[in-house]
């Protein structure tokens, strides 16, 4: 009998922690794009050609940050939790013969090219492969 009790007891607690929900989704269940801010952009020079192998990184605060590479085709994409993103979050953007760019993410329109500049001080590519490393420990703490 003490078995038998025990049995529907243990059949209940797990039922029960199912159908407990406790997340965000409209439906109870928990997904994690309800939080997430896809950051999508294009890196770009002066005569609207993309750029590959652009490293930027993405500064949500003083000791937060994130990193990605273009793609062929000049691409980057960002998920980032809506609630890491601050006022002074900006982009940091590097490629060798370049000069440096910083963008603010708050005057950042997503899909909006991002353009690299010759004018000013270039990269040089040692700078840019110390650069394009570094961003790897991004958002590891």
């Amino acid at each position: 009998m003490k078995k038998t009790i025990i049995f529907y007891l243990c059949c209940l607690l797990l039922v029960s922690c199912k159908n407990s929900g406790g997340g965000n989704g409209a439906d109870g269940n928990f997904t994690a794009t309800d939080e997430l801010k896809v950051i999508q952009g294009k890196v770009v020079d002066e005569k609207r050609q993309a750029i590959a192998h652009a490293a930027v990184k993405l500064y949500l605060d003083e000791d937060d940050c994130m990193g990605a590479y273009t793609s062929d085709d000049g691409s980057f994409e960002f998920k980032v939790d809506e609630l890491r993103i601050k006022d002074q979050s900006h982009f940091e953007v590097v490629y060798k013969g370049y000069a440096i760019n910083f963008l603010s993410l708050r005057n950042y329109a997503s899909n909006k090219p991002i353009t690299l500049s010759k004018k000013g001080k270039a990269v040089p590519v040692a700078e840019y492969y110390i650069f394009y490393e570094s961003i790897k420990s991004c958002g590891r703490k």
